[in-house]
């Protein structure tokens, strides 16, 4: 069980205190007359669940009162939170006093004293609901700060005050501000439960993840620079080599060029085919070269067929459909007699102008459908023939980069040593070339250690950015909202109220409810009358609540209504509570409305306490025997006898 309230506490100045017991897991009614106090205690409530400001309305309830307390029910036994209340023309104060212990009972005015500030008891008012870590962080592109989930975001939807539970445009407590609607939104994913206790660790999991990914990326990425593309530095000074004679390896790879370098620095001079004629390897290269043009030349020559092909066959099948389009028109003759009469101005022709057979024409109008047909099955190939030479292109023309750079390294070598046209002196040059690159490069490991592990963080890392995607929160909210669908249509049948014939559903984006009609999805704003919008909050908050208790969500499971039978019974017409002078009708209604809270609450016992303000006094056994106290005949929250703080 979360958080429930025990007692409603309030100290005067002069030590006094006044209680209000309450029920945890029940229906509590506080009943009576105007100006007593009691749409005080849901501001009271709020303050003493951290509120920035105290609402309590000025008069008594803040001249003669010196703190405000509750005792709540935890899951792991009783706690008591004072706040001091602040001096006049004072916001608030952030003094607060807290005990907590298996059972505790209500202290005595003398045993107050500061012990924490505001967020310290935010904080450990937050911790108390079972609110763990948790992390909001808005879409890309939003600048709103990233926000967690507290205790005062959870209060947001435990209060109905009077001027609240009958807004048709604000169904939660203090939505009426942009910001704290913003903050409710980017909040109710993880108090719904759609997103897991477990999030915060997973987006810091995520985050490392993706570190080291970056990191792995970044040592792949550099290792691959030091490789090249095929068209590096090490490519040209084998050329070189090949070129002088060192060597008559052509390697494909970039680790066999290395190898390949590697073998030439070795080679002793002596060793070498000094028979070797100057230029063979810049021949070869030439050679290459012509053989890859003549290959471009062809490719591209394919290509232009292949494109000029398909630009006629685009031509003939779009001839031919006219064509078909133009004989289709033999059907309006389907059944007919061939004759000698026009079928479409019944003039009589001449034997010489006799029109063709019906069969003629279906014979032709057959044969273009069959030819459309196989211009048809043959687009597709023709497609990706020309996607495949287009790649046979790319690579040849590849080749020739390559080409041209090693014909240049070689050219480039041979003009350095043209004067002195000495084959041991050329081998030097290119031998010390080759020396001085292996000496410079760093060590290259071996890639594939770190390519698995970029492969297993990378799975890792889309396993969990689909967890935490947006996406998926939606999917668990559009669930939840499904789920609580059904309660809320058949409540809504229940106390009659409009479009109640179409299903109702939670909409958690605008914060409101909506009736999906047949004429599209109306909200709670465009649903007339006061009566509707009580039953909308009623049905809206108790299906919340019953949620909350049965998935165990981080809510304090008490919920404040704030005067629901207004609109069938305002303050003009309370004499005793009776409500004698309401309609039968309207008695009939506020019966219905206040039985559906009441089995609400039992049907998850005692999970769901309910703490009901009301004019409204039913002479009902089920509804009198959950009245805590009558504020009637001079009977109020604050005594007259308690002083104020200005006398």
């Amino acid at each position: 069980m979360s958080v429930q309230i025990l007692d409603i506490v309030i100290y005067s100045h002069d030590g006094r205190k006044r209680v209000l017991p309450l029920k945890p897991g029940k229906v509590n009614i506080i009943t009576g007359a105007s100006q007593t106090g009691k749409s005080a205690l849901s501001d009271i409530i709020d303050y003493c669940f951290g509120s920035s400001e105290c609402h309590v309305a000025h008069g008594p309830l803040r001249l003669c009162v010196a703190w405000y307390a509750l005792r709540l029910h935890l899951a792991s036994g009783q706690a008591f939170v004072a706040r001091r209340c602040p001096p006049p023309r004072v916001q608030s104060s952030t003094d607060y006093f807290i005990a907590t212990g298996s059972t505790v009972e209500v202290p005595e005015a003398r045993e107050l004293r500061p012990t924490t500030n505001l967020d310290g008891a935010t904080t450990t008012l937050t911790s108390w609901v079972g609110i763990r870590d948790n992390l909001h962080e808005p879409p890309a592109g939003q600048k709103r700060a990233a926000l967690s989930a507290t205790v005062r975001h959870a209060v947001a939807l435990c209060l109905q005050q009077q001027d609240e539970i009958t807004s048709k445009r604000h169904l939660f407590h203090g939505t009426t501000d942009h910001w704290a609607a913003q903050a409710l939104r980017d909040t109710l994913p993880y108090l719904l439960g759609a997103v897991g206790d477990d999030h915060v660790r997973k987006q810091g999991e995520f985050r490392r993840l993706r570190e080291q990914l970056r990191a792995v990326e970044r040592r792949l990425a550099e290792i691959a620079a030091l490789r090249g593309d095929g068209s590096t530095k090490a490519d040209a000074l084998l050329a070189q080599a090949r070129d002088a004679g060192l060597t008559q390896t052509v390697p494909s790879t970039w680790d066999g060029v290395i190898s390949a370098l590697r073998v030439v620095l070795q080679t002793p001079l002596a060793s070498v085919d000094v028979k070797l004629p100057d230029g063979v390897e810049f021949s070869r290269l030439s050679m290459d070269r012509a053989e890859l043009l003549q290959t471009q030349r062809r490719i591209r020559a394919d290509i232009d067929a292949a494109r000029a092909f398909s630009k006629d066959e685009k031509g003939f099948s779009h001839e031919a459909k006219a064509q078909k389009a133009r004989l289709a028109t033999i059907g309006i003759f389907e059944g007919g007699e061939p004759g000698h009469t026009c079928p479409l101005c019944t003039q009589d022709l001449p034997k010489e102008d006799a029109p063709p057979q019906v069969a003629a024409l279906q014979a032709a109008l057959s044969d273009v459908a069959s030819r459309i047909e196989a211009v048809a099955r043959v687009e597709p190939h023709i497609e990706k023939a020309l996607s495949a030479l287009e790649a046979r292109l790319l690579d040849v023309q590849q080749s020739l980069i390559s080409n041209r750079t090693q014909m240049e390294a070689v050219r480039t070598a041979n003009a350095a040593l043209s004067e002195g046209h000495a084959d041991s002196a050329k081998k030097a040059h290119v031998l010390g070339r080759v020396s001085l690159y292996l000496e410079s490069m760093p060590d290259v490991p071996d890639t594939k250690d770190l390519e698995m592990q970029a492969c297993s963080l990378r799975a890792k890392s889309r396993q969990l950015e689909e967890e935490l995607s947006d996406e998926r929160v939606q999917e668990h909210i559009a669930s939840i909202a499904s789920l609580l669908s059904e309660k809320l249509t058949k409540w809504a049948r229940e106390l009659r109220l409009e479009h109640s014939e179409s299903p109702m559903r939670l909409d958690l984006k605008r914060l409101t409810l909506v009736a999906d009609t047949v004429d599209g999805a109306v909200p709670m704003s465009r649903i007339g009358s006061g009566e509707n919008g009580v039953g909308f909050h009623l049905i809206a908050h108790l299906a919340l609540h019953q949620w909350f208790v049965q998935r165990a969500r981080p809510v304090p499971h008490f919920v404040f209504f704030d005067q629901p039978s207004q609109v069938y019974f305002p303050a003009d017409k309370d004499v005793d509570g009776s409500m004698g002078l309401v309609p039968d009708e309207d008695r009939q209604r506020v019966r219905q409305m206040f039985q559906l809270i009441f089995r609400a609450v039992e049907e998850v016992s005692p999970g769901l306490q309910v703490i009901l303000i009301e004019h409204a006094d039913l002479k009902e056994d089920w509804f009198s025997g959950s009245i805590v106290e009558r504020w009637r005949a001079g009977k109020k929250l604050v005594p007259d006898d308690w002083k104020r703080i200005d006398e």
